[in-house]
Formats: structure tokens, sequence, C-alpha cells
């Protein structure tokens, strides 16, 4: 008994001592899990972090994009006025002689009141002539109309000596004798720093002047004014952090600054004046992103307009810091509640998994015991009344001692058991039948699901092409305005002088004061004016033709026939508006007339996007080039030959740039999908191939190779 007891006492302390060490594991495993999901969670919040800074960063440059677009888009309709007035003033100059002085006034007053009227951003504007240039009795001539409340006001009073508007600032700007010579450059808009009215709307403004010529000489300028009071107060107001500020300024010249709080205004003015170099040297359609070097860090992004004013939005360090410091202590709170939460449960759960087994080893050394008189080992029974998973190994470990103590009784019945094993495996193969059945229908329904999405896909990639397409049609259309405007405006023009000679013919018909050589000017000014008239109206009319068949092509995705050679003319008529004020041209050469059945939108929008590409990827800014499109056919196929003199592509952009979403343009809003278009619709669409080939400064050569006579779809 007492060898018994000792046994027993080694036994339990042993046991003891196992469990102390089996605790200390326990806790190790802990300490790293909580470890690990701490370091996780720390990295998640640091890349969350990034991205939030990432993010807002973006969606700033992408307010400041915006606004410049906007403000370059009012910009652009100011000086499309102040073209349209000059070209007014230059034939009411070259009507001069045959107007009386009434007829002379009503025609500038008619003109500036009809021209502002349905312009309300616009506060004024008037036709400037050189001193004695309209008359030699005459100094100064200058009709001005501006905006009074609701009403356009018609004023003669700024052809005072006193006013003298030769020698003002916005008309020194652009000097005739100045003028003339940058006239051959093409220059004939010039913009002003923003100043204040000092004549008749007292008003912080701006002004575009339109340079006026009779024959190659400079004889004046029209101007019109805009009021920059309602984006002063719209800068103001524009806050993209709390603390950001928002400036327009004229570059070189700090009291330009256009912001109402005067010290806020010289804030803004010190921090410009650390990246004035940088303002300075912006280019238009560019927006650029720079910091400080201070202590405070900042963002500067700023971008040029069209008018010479540089906007832009200050935007400290600190506010966006405040953001991610936000984002990231609601994300470590989050993950550090779920981290001790996760180590409570890992403990409890491996609290309730090891106790079980701890009692079933304690159970398992105690059923060894050895039998004093026949001293051999012997194994009892296990008792556990414990109901949980392991109640079957303890059953079975019963099972077993029972079976070892019966084995030579046990014989006959192991047939028995093998029987009952067999049974077991057969229904564990109809178990596994139906698993292998219901994996297989598990299958079925993720492939069926798989062909869903591929379709749902496809349909996504048609809605981007039609998309694409559509875009592509709304820039025809503003084309189509833009440039039959100049026909017409010119046809209205010479009808309306047209009309008031013949006014002034009829009254001295009547009056019996016509004489012979008045009849006879008469006659041929109108030869000239209907001649002027009916020149034009065909030109409108030819453009409004072609842009029409081109729109109606890309919309409808008709089939039909059609001439390759002057529908490809067509295309590029249609495009004149993008590319007629850069350096680039565009020479179709087609030998012989080619006829050919397909559908002729598909190829218009292929074409629409090869020269796109070229005008805005191969070429910088003010860069001459040429594109040439050679058309032609090779036995049953029609051949287009499309190549630019451009920067070329490198190996790498060659080898993606049909792949849909690719594009080396994405900060300046490019889709990546107009390559992918083309390669699709003449592969696809046109039943055709497509080939190119570039090399970096060499240009780029596309070859369309496509069916005279494609099967309509």
């Amino acid at each position: 008994m007492g060898e018994l007891l000792i046994l027993d006492q080694f036994t339990v302390g042993r046991f003891r001592r196992s469990m102390s060490i089996k605790s200390r594991i326990l806790l190790s495993v802990i300490a790293l899990q909580l470890i690990g999901f701490v370091a996780l969670v720390y990295q998640f919040s640091h890349q969350a972090g990034q991205s939030v800074f990432a993010n807002n960063q973006q969606q700033i440059i992408s307010s400041v994009t915006s606004t410049l677009h906007h403000f370059n888009a009012l910009a652009a309709e100011m000086s499309r006025s102040a073209r349209g007035l000059a070209r007014a003033g230059e034939l009411i100059y070259q009507q001069r002689n045959r107007l009386t002085e009434e007829q002379r006034n009503k025609k500038f007053s008619d003109l500036l009141i009809n021209t502002f009227t349905p312009f309300p951003q616009a506060i004024g504007g008037g036709i400037w002539y050189e001193p004695y240039q309209f008359d030699n009795n005459i100094r100064l001539l200058g009709p001005y109309a501006y905006r009074s409340q609701r009403q356009v006001m018609f004023s003669w009073e700024l052809n005072s000596d006193e006013y003298n508007y030769p020698k003002q600032d916005w008309y020194q700007l652009a000097l005739p004798d100045q003028a003339s010579q940058n006239h051959n450059l093409g220059q004939d808009i010039f913009w002003t720093p923003p100043y204040f009215d000092e004549a008749a709307t007292e008003a912080l403004m701006t002004t575009v002047d339109a340079l006026m010529f009779d024959q190659q000489q400079a004889i004046g300028m029209a101007t019109v004014d805009w009021s920059m009071e309602d984006i002063r107060r719209y800068l103001s107001e524009l806050r993209l952090t709390p603390n950001s500020q928002t400036f327009l300024i004229y570059p070189g010249s700090p009291d330009s600054l256009l912001v109402d709080n005067k010290q806020e205004s010289i804030q803004i003015n010190q921090k410009l004046r650390q990246w004035q170099d940088k303002l300075g040297s912006l280019k238009r359609s560019e927006i650029s992103h720079f910091s400080s070097g201070d202590s405070e860090k900042e963002q500067v992004v700023a971008g040029l307009t069209n008018t010479g004013l540089v906007f832009g939005v200050i935007v400290p360090d600190s506010d966006l810091a405040k953001i991610v410091d936000e984002q990231t202590q609601h994300t470590l709170t989050t993950g550090i509640g779920i981290a001790v939460m996760f180590v409570a449960i890992v403990a409890l759960l491996l609290e309730l998994l090891f106790r079980p087994f701890d009692q079933i080893l304690f159970l398992l050394k105690s059923s060894i015991s050895v039998n004093p008189e026949t001293h051999k080992m012997q194994m009892n029974t296990l008792h556990y009344q414990t109901q949980n998973e392991f109640k079957p190994l303890v059953g079975a470990f019963n099972t077993l001692v029972k079976q070892i103590e019966r084995y030579t009784e046990q014989l006959s019945e192991t047939n028995d058991e093998l029987l009952d094993s067999q049974s077991e495996i057969a229904q564990l193969n109809a178990s596994l039948e139906e698993k292998v059945q219901l994996r297989t229908e598990e299958l079925n329904a993720k492939k069926e699901e798989a062909i869903n999405s591929l379709q749902q896909l496809k349909l996504t990639q048609k809605q981007l092409v039609n998309m694409e397409k559509y875009a592509a049609l709304g820039e025809l259309i503003a084309g189509l305005a833009h440039e039959v405007n100049t026909p017409l405006g010119i046809a209205v023009t010479a009808v309306t002088a047209l009309e008031d000679q013949l006014h002034q013919i009829n009254s001295s018909f009547r009056n019996k004061t016509l004489d012979k050589q008045e009849f006879a000017d008469f006659v041929d000014f109108a030869n000239e004016g209907s001649q002027i008239t009916i020149d034009n109206l065909r030109r409108a009319a030819d453009l409004i033709s072609r842009f029409k068949q081109v729109a109606v092509d890309q919309a409808s995705e008709q089939y039909r026939d059609f001439e390759l050679g002057d529908y490809v003319n067509s295309v590029v008529t249609s495009l004149r508006p993008n590319f007629k004020t850069s350096s680039v041209t565009i020479t179709v050469n087609c030998s012989e007339r080619i006829h050919i059945a397909s559908f002729p939108g598909a190829l218009s929008q292929v074409l629409t996007n090869l020269i796109m590409n070229s005008l805005i990827h191969a070429y910088d800014e003010k860069q001459s080039g040429e594109i040439i499109i050679d058309v032609g056919k090779l036995k049953d196929q029609a051949i287009i030959g499309y190549r630019d003199d451009g920067k070329g592509m490198t190996s790498d952009v060659l080898q993606h740039m049909f792949e849909p979403f690719f594009t080396t343009r994405r900060s300046d809003g490019g889709s990546g999908l107009g390559a992918h278009i083309i390669y699709d619709l003449v592969t696809e669409r046109l039943g055709g191939q497509l080939m190119v080939c570039s090399s970096p400064g060499q240009g780029s050569e596309f070859r369309i190779q496509i069916p005279l006579r494609l099967a309509s779809a």
C-alpha cells in the first residue's frame, strides 16, 4: 500500500508539472497571436492612411481641373465675342464713306446692344479706332456699351480727351504698331491683367482685345470687359478643406490677386512669392502640383488659364493629415477592440479545448496497473460521464480493453463485425456518390455564374464603346456649330450691308437724287455682296452635308454602299475644328474612285480615333506636323494607310496599346479605350485586319485592310 501511494503521488506531481508547461505554451501562443494581429492592424491602418491622403490629393486636383475648364470656357466665349465685334468693326470701316453719321451711329449702337444683351457674363465692351483712322476730321471714335442693372446702355462718353482711350493700359497692351507684327504670327487676341475700371463700370474686371485690320494694316481693336467680382466671391467661398486658400493671380503682378479678405490676400501673397518661378512657367491645359519646403508644409495645385491668369489652391498638409489621423485612429481603435475580443475568445476556446484532454490523459494514465498476484500489467476500463466529443473515444478505449480481455472469445464475433464494417463501407460509398453529385451541381452552378458574368462583361464593354462613340458624336456636333458659324456670320453681315445700301438707293430714287455714279456703285456693291453671300452659304451647305452624313453614320451604324475616298474626306472635314488652330496638316490621297459596301459609321469612328490620338499623343503644343491618309485597293480589299510624323511609340507602349483601359495619359482624363475600340471595330465590325508599326521619333503608321463588299450583319 505504501508503494502504491508513493506511485500515485509521483504520477500526480508529474501531471501538475506537465500542466504548468502546457499553460506556459498556451500563453506563448496567445502572445504570438496578439502580436501578429496588432502588426496586421497597424499595417492596414498605415496603408489606409496613405490611401486616404492620396485620394484627398486627387480630389483637390480634380476640383482645380474642373474649375479651370469652367473658367476657360467663359474665356473662350469672351474671345469669340471680341473677334465677332472686330470683324463687324472692320466691315463698318470699309463702308464708312457710304454711311451718314446717323447711319454709322445706329450701326454701332445696334451692333453693341445686340451683342451684349444676351451675354450677361460681359459687363461692357466697345469698338475703338486709331486716332483719325475712321475719319480725318475725328480724332477719337470709340462707341462703347455697358451693362447697367439689367439693361445694356450705349455711350460715346469715352471718346473724350480726358479719358483718351489710346493711352489706357488695356489699349496699350495691344498697340496697333506692335499688334500688326503679332498678327502675322496669328496672335490677334490679348488679355489684360485684372484692373479696376475708373470709367463707366467702376468694377474689378479684365479685358480681352481683338485687333481690327484693313488689308494687313491695324485700324483699331474691339474689346469685351469681363467682371471679376463674381469670380472673386466664388474663390472666397471655395473651401476644399477647412484651412485651404484659393487664388487667381496674374504672374508677376501680386496686386492682381483676387481675394475679398484683405488680410487673407496679404497671407496668400507672402506664400506665392516662394512659388513665383513655378507659377510663371506653367503651361496651358496642364495642372501642376508641388509642395512648400517650410516647416509647415503645404500642397499647391495650380493651372494656367487661357486668359493668362493662374488659378490654384493652397492646402495645408495639416488638413490632409487630420483626415488621415481620424481615419487611422478609428481603424486602430476598431482593430484593438477586435484584437482584445479575439484574444479572449481564443483563451476561452483553448481552455475549453484542453480541459477534456487533461481529463482523458489522467484517466489513461490511471487505467494502467500491475496485478500483484501475476505481476503482469493490466488495463482497466475508464469511467467517463461527461457528454462531449471524447465520449466515443472513451467508449472505444473501454471496448478495446474488453476485447483484449476476451480476445479468444471474440474470434467468432469478428466475422459479424466484418460484415458490419462492409455495410458501413457501402453506406460511405453511397454517401460519397451523393457528395460527388452535389459537388458536380455546385460546379455547374459556378460555371453558369461565370458565363453570366462574361455576358455582363461583354455588355459593359459594348456600353463603354457606345459611350466613346457618342462622346465623339458630341464633339462632332460642337465642331459643326463652330465651323458653320463663320460662313453664316459673313453671309448675314453681307446681306445686312446690302439691305442698308438698298434702303439708301431706294431713298435717293424716291427723292429723285439718284445719279448714275451712285447707282453704278450700288450695282457693284450688290454684286459683291450677293457673291459673298452665295459663296459662304454654299460653303455652309457643303459643311452641313458632310457633317450630317458622318453624324448619321456614327449614330445609326447603317450598312450601305459609299465612295471610300469622298467619305474619308468628309470625316477629315468634320474634324477640322479639332486641328485647324494647330500646326498639323492632314492630307488625303486617293487616285481613283473606290466603291465599297460596309458600315461607314464604324469606319468614321476608326478614322476619328486615329486622328484624335495623333493630335493628342503624337504632337506637343504648337508643334508642326503632317498626317497623311492614303486610300487605295488591292484585288477585293480596300487599303487605308495612315501615318503621322509625330513622337512615335516605344516598343512597350506598342505592345499594350490595343489592350482595354491602357493609356499613357491617365492624369489628363484618358480612358484607354480609343485604340482598343479601333482594333475591335476593324477586326469585328468591318471584318478586316489592322497592322501598326512605330518607333520613338519616327512617327506611327497604321495599315487598315477591309473587304470591298462586306456581308451585312
